[in-house]
């Protein structure tokens, strides 16, 4: 039986992609390219195990879109959970919650255009 094998990409759509860059950039570190063709804004994050690569992606909505009705949640695996949480704090984002169990740590936040972000550290 076929299986998925991971995520193909994270395309988020943004009703001002440029604004939102700037604050995953600022924010999060996610460093990207503009595409003037697509007026999108790109990166790859690649597994350093395997070599494969994950576009991301933040690209105009064709409507304007309320943050009521937002529907995806990404989650973004980070090294150092801690350092990671003190350091978007210290940049003024809210931290709704954080958690750890069997899975690892967890927290959540949102982007300025209330897209659900959790951040997570999976268990040493």
């Amino acid at each position: 039986m076929a299986r998925i094998e991971g995520v193909g990409a994270v395309i988020i759509y943004a009703n001002d992609p440029k604004a939102l860059n700037e604050w995953y950039r600022a924010v999060l570190g996610i460093v990207t390219e503009f595409s003037g063709q697509e007026g999108c804004y790109h990166a790859f994050f690649t597994d350093p195990e395997t070599g494969r690569k994950t576009p991301f992606g933040l690209m105009p909505a064709k409507r304007h879109l309320s943050a009521e009705h937002r529907a995806v949640m990404v989650n973004y695996q980070v090294d150092d959970f801690q350092s990671f949480v003190d350091e978007i704090k210290q940049k003024g984002v809210a931290v709704e919650d954080t958690s750890q169990g069997e899975y690892g740590k967890f927290a959540h936040i949102k982007d300025p255009e209330g897209n659900p972000i959790e951040i997570w550290q999976p268990p040493e």
